[in-house]
Order: structure tokens, then C-alpha cells, then sequence
């Protein structure tokens, strides 16, 4: 049997298409199963290619953003995992006339206060990758089309209207540049003793949002100098073709960019809590919802990541030292291209 045969066995994806058959489920089942079929055969079969690469902070792959839209818009978020912490605390929109007409306060409770509130859900997170693949190349990153492009790659439409994903996305994008990003880590100093470093930064420094209040917007944000330069050092290469499987779920991209920073590493396997879990990711839910989204969203990560090795149990989960989500013989290509950029 080939590794392709093995991992899709492994999976259950031929099972599940032939028990949908045999109990005549509808086309549109087959047609899903048969789709995830042939994108793990292309995850395992073929290397991704330089437009398949993204990134993403590797900070940033432990601790998450919130899934869904917080109570409150100035209230800041804190997640933490092991020596890491990620604190981030909403900003607010001048209210000059020039301001508020490129850039109105998100809607929500306390939206007149000025406050942006906290960037949430898989579009905020679909950004922010998109932000570091491209900030990899230039400080300077282009948004409108060349965000747009990189959405309906994954398989997302871009829809204008005031219930349109064009507005949804303007928002996101608005809330990640005006929030302030605290990244926390300790570590043993030379003596022995821990020591705490704190970089409260901007990921964003500039925004710039031209015909906002069109569908056909346009614009360029800049990355601040010091995430910019930390990016380069500490990057978490992903694989488009995966996070396209996992576009519309935060929790699912939020395991497979933890799983394609920590897997790789390992040496020996790691048990991680549910209460552990609960502390790193975007959610908010009780420790037995937690362990039940988990449980019902792992065999859409597993196709986004097939070659991760996890175990699923009763009181957590248990990562088991695996093969990188990208080659890392890809990464090295395009840190070679990206000089002769």
C-alpha cells in the first residue's frame, strides 16, 4: 500500500465515501468527501509551490485571537502559552471629519466610544497571515485586490453590500492596525535567572484605506519596524492549500497553525489539557466545549495537516513528533527567493 493509500486509510476519507454511497447520501456529501479526497492526495503527493507558502508569527501560532466578536469593544484579550503571552489592547479612531470618513468604528455596543475593539474570527486570522506571508517580501503590503485575490484563492467569495464580506474584512483589517499587540516571553538568562522581555508594538503602523465606502477598495497598511524584523526571525511556514480547507473555522486554523509550529519540534510526545487548551486558544467556552468543538473539528485539520500525528483522549490531546506542513527544503527556496526579491 503507498504512503498516499496508508494516510487517506488512516483518515477514514475512503470509508466515509464509500458508507455515504452505500446509504445513498446526497451528491452534494459525496461531492465534499470526494473533494477532501483528492486535497489530501494533493497535500501528500505533491510539494507546495512558492504561491502556496504563507506564514505566520510563531507567537502568534500558539496563542489566538477571539473566535467571535468580543462583549465589549474596549475590552483588551489575554491568551498564554507556557512562557508566552499575547495581551492585545484595542485602539481608538480619531474623530476628525477626515478620519471618519475612511475609517468608521465597527459596529457593536460601545462602538461611539471611539474604541475599535479586538480583531476575532477566521477572517481576522485569514489577515493576518496574509499581512506576514506578504510582509515577509516588504514591510509595505498591499490590501484591497491583492487581499481580495488572496481570499478567493482560499475559496472565499468577496461580496459588497452592507452585509458583505468586502465590510467584514475592512473592519477586521481596521482592528488588527489600530490595536496594540503585547508579546510576552521569559526567558533563562545566561546567570540562570528568568527574565522577562515585553514588546508593545503595533503589528501595523500605517492604514491606508482608499474608496472605503465602495466595493472596489484599495489601500496599503505598513508593518512596524520591530514586528517586522522579529517576523523574520520567527516565522511559521503554512501550507495555502490547508488553511483553504480550514478558511471559514477560527478553531480549525487555529490547531493547524499550532500544529505546524510544534509538531516539527518535538522530540517526544506532549499532552496537552483541556484546560491547557482552553487558555491558548480564541475561545471562551466551557472546558467540556472546548474538548467537543476539538473532537468535532480534528478531522478537517487532520486533512489540512495529514501528516500530523495526534491523539485524541479523554482528558486532551497528545502531539506526537511529525513531518513539517511545508518541506523544509520549500522554506529555504523561498528565503533564497525572497533576497533576490
Amino acid at each position: 500500500m503507498s504512503d498516499v493509500s496508508q494516510q487517506l486509510e488512516i483518515l477514514g476519507l475512503d470509508e466515509s465515501l464509500r458508507l455515504a454511497a452505500a446509504e445513498g447520501r446526497t451528491a452534494s456529501v459525496r461531492s465534499r468527501l470526494t473533494n477532501r479526497i483528492e486535497t489530501v492526495h494533493d497535500l501528500l503527493s505533491a510539494v507546495p509551490t512558492i504561491g502556496d507558502l504563507s506564514f505566520l508569527h510563531s507567537g502568534l501560532a500558539q496563542t489566538c485571537l477571539p473566535h467571535s466578536r468580543p462583549d465589549s469593544n474596549h475590552q483588551y484579550w489575554k491568551r498564554q502559552s507556557g512562557r508566552f503571552t499575547l495581551i492585545v489592547v484595542p485602539g481608538v479612531i480619531s474623530e476628525t471629519k477626515q478620519n471618519s470618513k475612511k475609517l468608521k468604528p465597527p459596529s457593536g455596543d460601545d462602538s461611539t466610544s471611539g474604541y475599535v475593539g479586538v480583531p476575532y474570527g477566521p477572517k481576522a486570522r485569514l489577515i493576518m497571515i496574509h499581512l506576514q506571508t506578504e510582509g515577509l517580501k516588504s514591510r509595505t503590503v498591499s490590501l484591497g485586490s491583492s487581499l481580495s485575490a488572496f481570499l478567493r484563492s482560499l475559496g472565499l467569495s468577496i461580496s459588497g453590500g452592507p452585509r458583505g464580506s468586502v465590510t467584514a474584512v475592512r473592519e477586521q483589517c481596521m482592528r488588527i492596525a489600530r490595536c496594540s499587540f503585547s508579546l510576552e516571553w521569559s526567558n533563562i538568562s545566561e546567570s540562570g535567572h528568568e527574565k522577562t522581555i515585553i514588546s508593545d508594538t503595533k503589528i501595523v503602523e500605517g492604514l491606508e484605506l482608499l474608496n472605503s465606502s465602495r466595493d472596489d477598495w484599495s489601500g496599503t497598511v505598513e508593518l512596524s519596524e520591530k514586528f517586522h524584523s522579529h517576523l523574520k526571525e520567527h516565522a511559521v511556514p503554512l501550507d495555502k492549500r490547508g488553511i483553504a480547507i480550514l478558511a471559514g473555522n477560527s478553531l480549525g486554523l487555529d490547531l493547524y497553525a499550532l500544529f505546524a509550529y510544534r509538531l516539527p519540534r518535538l522530540t517526544t510526545d506532549v499532552h496537552l489539557r483541556w484546560e491547557h487548551l482552553q487558555s491558548q486558544l480564541g475561545s471562551e467556552s466551557p472546558t467540556a466545549r472546548i474538548a467537543q468543538n476539538i473532537r468535532q473539528v480534528m478531522p478537517h485539520v487532520l486533512t489540512a495537516y495529514p501528516h500530523a500525528n495526534i491523539e485524541v483522549t479523554r482528558t486532551g490531546i497528545t502531539l506526537k513528533p511529525s513531518q513539517p506542513a511545508v518541506p523544509r527544503t520549500m522554506v529555504q527556496g523561498f528565503k533564497l527567493l525572497e533576497t533576490n526579491l
